[in-house]
This record gives C-alpha cells, structure tokens and sequence, in this order.
C-alpha cells in the first residue's frame, strides 16, 4: 500500500513488457515462457525470476531499482488495470493478462497464504473460501480484477491468455505469445521452451520455484511449497456440494462476459504438432 502512489508515477519505455494478473493465476509460468521467449532458456538459467522479471509493486527489488534497469525491461505486477501506473495507458508498452479459473484460483491461493510467514494466516479452507466470496483477500476482488482488463481485450497492446489454454496446448500457446512480441521462434525452440516451462521441471528449477525463501524464512516450511500441483481440476478435493453451488451462483452474478470461457475440470491435452 505504500508503493502505491510511486507506482501511479512510475514511468514506462517503449519497449517495456508488462505481465499483469490476480495472484495464483499463472503469473510464474507465463514469466519463464516470456523471458525465455526473448532472451533464451540458457539466459534464464543466470539469475532469479524475481530479478529477471521484477514484481513492481513489491518491496522487492524495489521501484527504485526497477528504474534503474538497462535496457528492455520485463515487469510483473498484480495490480488491477485501475491502479497501473497511468503512463501506461499512453505508451506502447505491450501488456500480457492471464485468467484462471475462479475455483482453482481459491483453492492455490489458500495454500499460499497458509504458506506465507508474513501472512501468518491458519484459518481452514471453509474460512479461507468465505472470505474469497467476501472479497476480502489481497487485491481482490477478483471480479473486478477480471472485469476491468476484460474491458480492454480489444486493445491492441493487450493480449489475454487463459491459464487452462496452457495446460490444453502449451506449444500453442507460445506461439500466440511470440507472435504478439513479434518474435520468429523454430519448432525445436518452442518445443524446448515448452519443456523447460513444464510444470516437473520448473518445480525443480531454483530460479524459478522460490525455494530461496525457505532460506529467507519467507515460507513456513510445514505448508505447501510455491509450486504445489500446478493442475487444473484440483478444486473439486476441497469443495463439498454447497460450495460449489455457491462459487456457481457467484461466478454467474460477478463474471456475467467472462464465466463462458472458464474451464474448471482436467484437460484432453492437444498433441504436439
């Protein structure tokens, strides 16, 4: 909340690549398939994501060095279209968007705030799923986090991507993705990207799966780690009957343009081409 009002002034380049998302949606995945889309998978291996792709609003590395950043810069933050900085909706920064759906979306991000030591949260899923509801979790809600960058899928300097459509067809996938960053990528890269984004080895990739923070003492090393599952469907191990008629009816009064292109169970998975 303090950086709030640096980040309304934060100033863009041109060339600037922004990931924007609600927490637990895919943001991480679409990070690594975007940086290595751009710089290579070997690139990728040099450093953290979290220096290679720097989270705006977050204390860390902080605005300051953020804007220090030579050369093409490659930014995530979870701040609703509402609250970005406001240069970039005058410049031709090319802004990314990923969408998950609302019941996996619940279920990842109570296993992060149990998971956080500066959450200190230990409420039990049913309290947890409440306040989902309620929209009462950090950058909530989620409706309108959706609704406001749904407003904008005809911009052409937007481009909005489903978490479900990369496990579905992840080759696909990133072709859609080199093709708004203009980039050419050869079959073997985009099958070499796709493997080294799969959900096995980035969980195993220390740059990218935030093990660093056990050290940190950043994750309560009894909860689940950053990376859990990764899977689409995992929902329907928490929900009962009422819940899911819940989620339902507040999917159907909150995601009115949206709710047609969720997908909630386990995916046929498209053969490679």
């Amino acid at each position: 909340m303090k950086n709030l009002e640096s980040c309304k002034n934060f100033v863009f380049k041109e060339d600037d690549i922004l990931v924007v998302s609600f927490p637990k949606t895919g943001t991480t995945w679409l990070q690594e398939i975007i940086y290595c889309i751009m710089n290579g998978i070997d690139e990728s291996l040099s450093k953290s994501l979290e220096d290679r792709f720097p989270y705006l609003e977050f204390i860390y590395p902080g605005l300051a060095s953020i804007e220090k950043m030579e050369g093409q810069r490659l930014i995530k933050t979870h701040l609703p279209y509402s609250l970005l900085p406001e240069d970039v909706l005058k410049s031709n920064v090319k802004m990314f968007y990923i969408l998950r759906n609302p019941k996996d979306v619940a279920v990842s991000y109570y296993h992060f705030v149990r998971m956080m030591t500066a959450a200190d949260y230990s409420g039990d899923f049913d309290s947890f799923f409440q306040d989902f509801l309620s929209d009462k979790v950090p950058y909530g809600p989620i409706w309108k986090h959706y609704e406001e960058i749904w407003s904008q899928k005809d911009n052409p300097n937007i481009l909005i991507l489903f978490y479900e459509d990369f496990h579905k067809d992840i080759h696909g996938s990133i072709r859609k993705i080199s093709r708004f960053l203009n980039k050419d990528l050869t079959e073997k890269e985009i099958c070499d990207i796709a493997d080294h984004c799969s959900f096995s080895n980035m969980s195993q990739n220390p740059n990218v799966n935030y093990q660093h923070w056990d050290d940190l003492g950043i994750r309560k090393q009894y909860e689940a780690k950053f990376m859990r599952k990764g899977q689409v469907g995992d929902w329907k191990n928490y929900f009962n009957t009422e819940m899911n008629h819940r989620m339902d009816s507040w999917i159907d009064d909150n995601f009115s343009d949206i709710k047609a292109s969720f997908v909630f169970d386990k995916l046929e998975i498209k053969p490679k081409e």
